[in-house]
Parts: structure tokens; sequence; C-alpha cells
């Protein structure tokens, strides 16, 4: 039997990894950068990705990379977890993944997320058995990368690394939400200490399946807008989570948004929570409780805000 060996990626790899991602997900992944072996070699030069391969015989069979926005961040995603299908089931993403994590040091990461695919179960039990802790629902994400009609919802784990804080906002979280943030608290811990965010404008994109709105916070005057938006349009969300969480809770709420959980911000150290409104109505059987429960209640929720509106038209 020939010998499986873990290394980092060398630029050799890059077609070998390119290959894989078609063996793997046919012409489906979401990435499309995977599908070029030039694109793949680039990352890795750059420092954007930090990838690590399994080789059969000089044959790439599985990939995982840590991808970063830039050097200056402490945080990165895992991803881009692809294992030759005939080698499934020998643990080859956990022993990546794990190589991953004990490098983080070395590259100054402090925190780490992970999105879990929830059609696919292997890529919540790879989180949980990697020490990821799950923060946050993703509705209808992303294209699914095994060919469903439906839009891929994502779960969102995160881990810090060694002894940097990442604590939350030191709040009294609304009643609904207190069961999901109160467990949150006491993995990350709080602070009383405001982090400033950046000045950033109201970013606003039309992704697949739905619109996504970023932003520090929401006003009446933002809020007033999106009620405006077309009823039937899916629309997220994504606030900075700080003091004046409860505030923005209960203007979206009343704008028919429900609150997903929350996940890192795109620089800086802080958080982002997350709203959503409208969801596809699909049924999930999740590996996380809480996970499980968020994703039960959004969808009781989207079912309530579609009746409302279809009385509201009638």
């Amino acid at each position: 039997m020939s010998l499986l060996a873990f290394r980092p990626f060398q630029a050799t790899d890059s077609a070998g990894t390119c290959e894989l991602f078609r063996r793997v997900y046919g012409d489906h992944y979401v990435s499309p950068d995977v599908y070029m072996p030039q694109m793949i070699c680039q990352h890795n030069l750059k420092g954007r990705w930090h990838s690590q391969v399994a080789v059969v015989d000089g044959r790439v069979v599985g990939h995982a990379a840590l991808c970063r926005q830039g050097h200056a961040t402490q945080d990165a995603e895992l991803a881009l977890v692809a294992v030759d299908p005939e080698l499934q089931g020998r643990q080859i993403a956990s022993r990546l993944g794990q190589q991953l994590l004990d490098g983080c040091r070395q590259l100054g990461l402090a925190r780490l997320s992970i999105k879990q695919v929830t059609s696919h179960p292997y890529s919540q039990r790879l989180s949980q058995r990697l020490g990821f802790h799950d923060i946050g629902l993703l509705p209808d994400f992303v294209p699914s990368p095994f060919a469903t009609d439906q839009p891929e919802t994502i779960v969102i784990g995160c881990q810090v690394i060694g002894d940097h804080p990442r604590p939350l906002p030191r709040l009294q979280w609304p009643a609904p939400h207190q069961w999901l943030m109160g467990a949150l608290e006491t993995r990350f811990g709080t602070t009383l200490v405001e982090r400033p965010p950046g000045i950033r404008p109201l970013r606003l994109s039309h992704l697949p399946g739905r619109i996504e709105i970023v932003a520090d916070r929401v006003d009446t005057c933002l809020v007033g807008q999106l009620r405006r938006l077309p009823a039937h349009w899916p629309l997220s969300v994504r606030i900075g989570l700080g003091r004046h969480f409860c505030a923005d809770h209960q203007l979206l709420l009343a704008a028919g948004f429900f609150f997903t959980g929350m996940m890192p911000t795109d620089a800086g150290q802080g958080w982002q929570a997350l709203f959503h409104r409208v969801a596809h109505p699909r049924r999930l059987s999740l590996h996380s409780a809480p996970m499980q429960r968020l994703h039960d209640e959004l969808q009781a929720h989207a079912q309530t805000w579609k009746n409302a509106q279809a009385h509201s038209a009638a």
C-alpha cells in the first residue's frame, strides 16, 4: 500500500490540487479560484492561503488551508477542505486541519473561523473534532457545492488561539436569545470596553439568492429604507456587535428580521451580529443543538413573516 504523506503546499501541487477539487465537487465548488492552478499557487505565494496537502505517490489526495485577508490580520478561516472520494473515512481532513491549527501561533493568528456545510454532515463533525464552537447561522448563504437546487445554509464555527482574548460586549441580551448569547459569553468572555468600529461606509451586495447589507450599526432611517425594499427579497444584515445591540435588535425585529447569531468581523478583533429576513422553507438535521434550535426558530419566524405579508396584501 502506498504511503500517505502530509506536508505544506508546494508550487508543484497546484495542478494536482485543482484536479482534486474537480474529483470531489465537479464544477460546483463555491470558490472559482480552485479551478485555476495559477490562482492556487499565487494565493499561497502571497500568504493569503496557507495550504496543507495529503499526497500518495506525489498525487494530491487531500487539501485544507488557512485563508486570511492580509498579513496584518490575526484572524483566518479554515477552509478549502477536499479529500479524494476513494480515501474518505481515513481522517485525512482531520489530520490536515489539526496540522494547520498547530501552526497558528507561528503565523501570529489569534482567532479561527470555519463555515460548515449543512447538507454534508462530515463538515459539521470535522468542526467539532477540531475544537470549534458554533456561534451563528448563515441561511441560504451560497449555491450548494453538491449541485442541489437550494442554496446552502452554513453554520459558523469559531475558536480562539492561545491566550488572545476576543470578548463579547457585556450586555443584558434580549430575552429570546439569552439561551444562545449566555453560552457564548461563557465561551469567549465579556468586556465593558467598547471596541470602536472602523469607519466603514454602508455596503450593499447582491449575492446569489439574497441581498446582503453590512454596516457598523443601524438606525431608524436605515431600517425604514430596509422595510421599503420588496417584502419577498431575502435580506441578510451584518452589523457590529456592541453596546448598541439591543436597540439595533429591536429596530430590525420590528422590520421582520430574525437574529441568527454572530461571526467574526471582516477586520479587527470584534464580532458582527447576524440578522436575516425571508428564508427558504427547509428541514435540516444539525449536529449542534443550539444551531438546530436557531434554524427551527428562524423557519417559524420566516413563516410568520410570510403570512403577515400575505395578510397585508389581501
